[in-house]
């Protein structure tokens, strides 16, 4: 999925110790995003983290997004719809 392309310099070796269960987790999702191996994974992980490509409004408004999620204020897609006036297309 990820590229190393705009990489800055060389690259750097980075050893990190981690608990195994998470190690897995990371594994999992990678392979799910259909990364090529770990390090790259990490790499735009990083990447995203040092360099949002979010501002800090859409950030904020993301962060809220989620809380709802996991304080289950959700809604279906025809609940929505009903909301706000919309007809189905």
């Amino acid at each position: 999925m990820g590229t190393d392309a705009g990489d800055d310099g060389d690259m750097v070796k980075l050893n990190v110790k981690v608990p195994k269960r998470l190690l897995e987790e990371l594994d999992e999702l990678a392979d799910e995003l259909n990364y090529t191996n770990r390090s790259e994974f990490v790499r735009e992980v990083l990447r995203d983290t040092t360099e949002p490509i979010l501002t800090p409004g859409a950030q904020e408004g993301v962060s809220k997004g989620y809380a709802d999620v996991a304080a289950g204020r959700t809604m279906s897609t025809d609940e929505a719809r009903d909301r706000l006036g919309l007809d189905e297309e």
